[in-house]
């Protein structure tokens, strides 16, 4: 009796675990990451290959939701609170235990935002001003000055080849396993390094090879890369020195704190931009005064400056350019054309809001009332295809929505650089600043359109920097009536007595720590200042005891007034106003899907807005 038992155990595992072999579900929605207002959620899913034994069970994060037998199912799930959720499915079998290797796990995301509809530009003065003022005066020609800007650039990177042995080099080593955007952003910050320095700016081959070959395997799901720098012998991009090849990382020397830059006696100065970034954060935007000089004086701004070197540094080899042009043929591109890049990797939502399609497709309908009906072609991309698949699927439609195809051979990068041409080249842009890739294409996109580009950002505020201690914004400056591309500095915010106070951290190495008691938790920080974020009067500045010859007690009664603050201190705002404007009356949020910019290229009537 017992050896018929046991076979029949080992003959029913074996047939659990063959129907767990070939049984499995398709999701068709939500996609890996996908995300739904309030009132849109719903899944799609279907299980293959199902004896029918048992039951489905639905759920949502750890909740279970209901249970079904039918083999294809589509609930609506509207009402659930806003943020990250997981959508389960399991079988569960007769024994009422689930069945093993038969389940689902997709994440999602819900999001309360402002109905689309109901977004309407915003009034002149507000947030959006027409681009035809930025960043340039609108009698000024910046032609003539984009064609010197990227000569200098040139002939600081391409010096005679006889003498490239002779040159001081500046070795830039990318910001760790980043995207090609912010690959990017860090090269603008060395070459800006490299005309203040007068050092030829070149890359550190193994470092950069191995970095953007593991990115690659990460993003494309590749077995194997091989592919390297895109400024490298095997990129797509026109490489960024001549003398490359003359440069020595072995001799090098990095540039830590004493190290000068301008010595030409260092023939090789090693950046990491990450440690250097932090050492200098003051000087991450700096513009180089050649650089400025090329404009009259007063007229240059970082946008400006960003959009030139974007261009310099996004050059493609004919080899690209050919495939570029091939993927117009295969497209049937046409203008006019609105150019859309969707940001919406899961790991963007620690830096800003993602935004279901519908919105994107409310700024393009914006887009074709302002400028005709003839405006009815969209080229999109996206780090989500399926997100580019529903676009098509719920509005192909409406708009002749334009993607890459595939092509045989083709290597993954060739695919990112196109996109980043062919939005350059649209008439029209929708983009995000809270994306690396999505500035690249404002920046590019400014370049071929006079600096004076027709776009919608979908936010204002980049959150990349704030490991720095600064935020990039597009904003409104009522000062000079244009909109600009800037920088503001993060500080935490503690409400301390009814009034708001905002603690600057020193983000360097070297600062000394402070420590107390806040909100009953011991913390430690690196604070250099605390003033009231309303008048910007300091109260608290921990290099005021330098002034004092009794440096050690002027120290001490520093740590005690930084404790009795905290201990006082009513409530912790850690974004303070990098993400969020407050007052007396609490904060608003900077990414809640109504922070529409928008700057036009051409002249409208103020009754357009």
């Amino acid at each position: 009796m017992v050896a018929i038992r046991h076979q029949f155990f080992l003959s029913s595992l074996a047939a659990v675990l063959c129907l767990a072999s070939t049984t499995h579900f398709t999701v068709t929605t939500p996609y890996e990451g996908e995300i739904f207002s309030v009132d849109d959620v719903f899944f799609d899913f279907e299980i293959h290959d199902w004896d029918g034994v048992g039951e489905i069970m639905v759920g949502v994060n750890a909740n279970e939701a209901m249970r079904t037998k039918n083999i294809h199912s589509v609930i609506r799930a509207p009402g659930l609170p806003p943020g990250m959720h997981y959508f389960i499915l399991q079988v569960i079998g007769e024994d009422g235990e689930p069945i093993p290797g038969i389940q689902a796990d997709v994440p999602f995301e819900v999001t309360d935002l402002q109905a689309p509809e109901t977004i309407i530009p915003l009034p002149d003065g507000s947030v959006g001003i027409r681009s035809e003022n930025i960043p340039l005066d609108p009698n000024m020609d910046p032609i003539n000055f984009s064609g010197k800007m990227q000569r200098m650039l040139y002939q600081l990177q391409h010096p005679d080849p006889a003498l490239c042995g002779q040159q001081p080099f500046l070795i830039w080593e990318p910001w760790g396993i980043v995207g090609f955007g912010a690959q990017l952003l860090g090269l603008r910050v060395g070459l800006s390094l490299g005309l203040q320095t007068n050092r030829v700016v070149v890359g550190n081959p193994d470092w950069e090879n191995n970095l953007v070959n593991s990115e690659l395997k990460w993003r494309f799901n590749l077995s194997h890369s091989d592919q390297g720098s895109p400024w490298g012998s095997t990129g797509s991009l026109q490489p960024l020195s001549h003398c490359a090849g003359s440069s020595n990382v072995a001799d090098s020397v990095r540039a830590l704190p004493g190290v000068d830059m301008h010595d030409p006696s260092i023939s090789n100065v090693r950046v990491a931009g990450d440690l250097w970034g932090v050492e200098n954060r003051d000087r991450l935007f700096d513009i180089p005064d050649k650089a400025a000089q090329v404009f009259p004086e007063g007229n240059t701004n970082l946008f400006w400056w960003w959009t030139e070197t974007t261009n310099f540094l996004h050059r493609p080899t004919p080899k690209l350019g050919n495939f570029i042009e091939g993927q117009k043929e295969r497209m049937r591109w046409k203008h006019p054309i609105i150019g859309i890049h969707m940001r919406l990797g899961v790991d963007k939502n620690r830096e800003a809001q993602r935004f279901p399609t519908k919105y994107y497709i409310h700024e393009a309908r914006r887009i074709r009332k302002l400028f005709g009906s003839d405006v009815a072609t969209i080229f999109v991309c996206s780090d989500r295809r399926k997100a580019i698949d529903r676009m098509i699927k719920d509005y192909g439609k409406e708009f002749d929505i334009l993607v890459q195809p595939r092509v045989d051979e083709a290597l993954p990068m060739e695919y990112v650089h196109t996109d980043l041409a062919l939005l350059g080249e649209c008439d029209y842009l929708i983009m995000g600043i809270s994306s690396n890739f999505g500035m690249a294409a404002l920046f590019l996109n400014a370049f071929n359109h006079g600096h004076r580009p027709t776009y919608i950002s979908m936010d204002d505020l980049f959150e990349g920097f704030r490991y720095y201690g600064h935020q990039m914004t597009l904003s409104y400056n009522p000062e000079t009536g244009i909109n600009e591309f800037g920088i503001r500095n993060c500080a935490t915010q503690l409400l301390w007595h009814g009034r708001s106070l905002l603690l600057v951290d020193d983000k360097r190495e070297t600062a000394e720590e402070f420590c107390g008691t806040l909100l009953g938790e011991e913390v430690c920080r690196q604070p250099r200042l605390l003033r009231w974020q309303d008048t910007g009067e300091v109260i608290w500045d921990n290099t005021s005891c330098d002034k004092f010859d009794d440096w050690d007690t002027c120290w001490n009664n520093l740590k005690l007034q930084f404790q009795q603050v905290l201990s006082e201190t009513e409530r912790v705002n850690e974004k303070g106003d990098c993400e969020e404007e407050c007052d007396d009356k609490g904060c608003v949020s900077l990414s809640e899907g109504n922070r529409r910019v928008l700057g036009f290229g051409v002249k409208l009537p103020k009754d357009e807005f």
